[in-house]
């Protein structure tokens, strides 16, 4: 009887390494996967002053995710550390074509892809507005790493990556991106297709694997003008209610939106289909 419990350990013990093996190799083979997409071409040609460069790109969430040297955007137990790298330390290391290949279609200067960061959204944002995402990042003071330490994946994200449940933006980019020239005088709808809706539907609720987003149509019209002014610039919500990662990107990035933007963008939100 002895003996046959420890043969059934011994298998249990040697179908669990085995488990535990594939599902690293095949994370890994993910993470490690390539897309071959070629970095083309882009002239930063921007008669804009640096000021207006730099809120164009906060406009576009590049502080809320990436702060001013990195920051950590997910820190779960089992799941991992997913850190938005240092984009002082990062973007030198870029082409301006591989600058606009990483934030129009999730793919980085390796090939491989990234996960997170909205390339899917950014791959709508207009030519001039990119060149001033890039003028800006240029401008920037290299600093130090605000936080230690690269991305790592713990045992639930690593079956998550195996099993294909961790969505990479370069996978859901459309394969053909046709950006319009310059950033629209209304810019209601782009802004909904560029930011909002990384998020947020316009109708229905939103789900993801990181948060619950309410339908911005309904919310939109909610809101008094001035309300929704409040609700942009500081993410609280009627009654200075916190909204977590709103009322974080609406401080470090929303709040650049001109008052004639956001009467847009509500306008766009809350009118009836």
């Amino acid at each position: 009887m002895k003996r046959i419990l420890k043969i059934t350990f011994a298998a249990v013990i040697t179908i669990s390494l085995i488990a535990v093996a594939s599902v690293y190799a095949l994370s890994e083979r993910r993470l490690a996967r390539t897309y071959d997409l070629a970095a083309t071409d882009f002239t930063v040609r921007t008669t804009l002053s640096p000021e207006e460069a730099e809120r164009r790109a906060r406009t576009l969430m590049c502080g809320g995710c990436h702060h001013d040297a990195g920051n950590v955007l997910v820190e779960e137990p089992g799941v991992g550390r997913i850190i938005a790298p240092n984009l002082t330390r990062f973007a030198p290391m870029y082409s301006d074509a591989e600058l606009v290949r990483l934030i129009r279609h999730g793919v980085k200067k390796d090939g491989t892809g990234v996960f997170i960061m909205p390339a899917s959204n950014f791959a709508n944002i207009a030519d001039d507005d990119m060149a001033a995402i890039i003028a800006w990042l240029r401008s920037l003071k290299q600093l130090p790493d605000a936080v230690e330490g690269a991305t790592q994946w713990g045992p639930l994200g690593r079956i998550g990556l195996a099993l294909g449940k961790v969505p990479f933006e370069a996978d859901l980019v459309p394969a053909s991106v046709t950006p319009i020239a310059a950033r629209p005088a209304d810019i209601g709808e782009y802004a909904f297709r560029t930011d909002c809706s990384h998020c947020h539907n316009l109708d229905t609720e939103k789900r993801s694997e990181v948060l619950v987003a309410p339908a911005l149509r309904p919310l939109a019209q909610s809101y008094s003008p001035a309300d929704f002014k409040t609700l942009l610039r500081t993410g609280k919500a009627a009654g200075g209610r916190d909204l977590g990662l709103m009322t974080k990107v609406s401080q470090s990035d929303f709040n650049h939106f001109t008052d004639a933007e956001i009467d847009q963008i509500q306008a766009y939100l809350a009118r009836q289909p």
